[in-house]
């Protein structure tokens, strides 16, 4: 996507400033249509007079994860998915794997975490999303090729430890949810773009956190934890001089513990660009 595309849409911007920095923060959406044009004019110029780029992961620290994630998806010897989860379930991930391409065991060793994040990437790659066009992405190359610094707010071990430190219960209820929206995968996607290029944190917050209230301290661990350190290692950023641009999921900039709120209970409440 070339900057001087006209985009299609304005998703959600936000400014924080003090006496000698300014930092604008942008909510992403990981995977996207390919061929979108999504940059609003707000967020290229904020974007291109950063003086770096702060992310979820580094482009290093993405690289480390693929490989980290499917270690970490494996079951100890012994164990099997079906034992997991039961037989009602995974005969629902058999028949999905199937319907994908894949074989009906496919996912036998694994972990119900690992394998509803597998189905949900797969799903949509077969849906016609493509995993290489994320807005995260495209930042990082962009700035990569301007030689701008780009810094993480996590590792990839933190976040492979995130679905390491779950309960049973809640990957079940993760894979449960997972086989219920690829049923309505087109759907469900769709309107998770439009809400994300017209700006709308509310219906955002629905579409991509409701399933974080499906088990208890779900949402907690998952978002909540993680925004409140973010607006941390953010307001230390507000003690350096410069300019920064922040590109984090856009589920993390909504709802009642938003990244947004995080800051703005600091002490430092980030403006909406309209």
């Amino acid at each position: 996507m070339a900057f001087t595309q006209p985009a299609l849409g304005a998703p959600a911007l936000w400014r924080v400033a003090d006496s000698d920095t300014e930092i604008h923060i942008f909510g992403t959406l990981h995977i996207l249509s390919d061929g979108m044009n999504w940059l609003s004019p707000e967020a290229r110029v904020a974007f291109m007079d950063a003086d770096a780029l702060i992310v979820e992961l580094s482009g290093e620290e993405i690289d480390r994860a693929g490989p980290l994630f499917t270690t970490a998806g494996k079951l100890p010897e012994g164990q099997t998915l079906r034992s997991l989860v039961g037989s009602g379930i995974y005969n629902d991930v058999e028949r999905l794997s199937r319907k994908l391409g894949l074989p009906a065991n496919h996912f036998m060793e694994n972990t119900p975490w690992f394998t509803g994040l597998s189905l949900s990437v797969i799903g949509l790659v077969k849906a016609g999303y493509n995993p290489a066009s994320g807005a995260d992405k495209f930042f990082i190359a962009q700035a990569e090729g301007m030689a701008k610094p780009v810094f993480g707010l996590e590792t990839a071990v933190q976040q492979v430890a995130l679905f390491q430190n779950l309960t049973v219960q809640q990957e079940k209820a993760l894979l449960i949810d997972t086989l219920k929206q690829n049923a309505q995968i087109d759907v469900h996607f769709a309107a998770m773009q439009a809400a994300w290029l017209e700006g709308n944190t509310t219906e955002l917050d629905h579409i991509l956190n409701d399933a974080l209230k499906i088990a208890p301290g779900l949402r907690e661990q998952m978002l909540t934890t993680r925004n409140r350190d973010w607006a941390g290692k953010l307001m230390q950023v507000l003690d350096k001089p410069g300019k920064f641009f922040v590109a984090v999921g856009a589920g993390h900039l909504t709802g009642s513990d938003s990244l947004i709120l995080m800051l703005e209970g600091m002490g430092a409440p980030p403006a909406r660009i309209e």
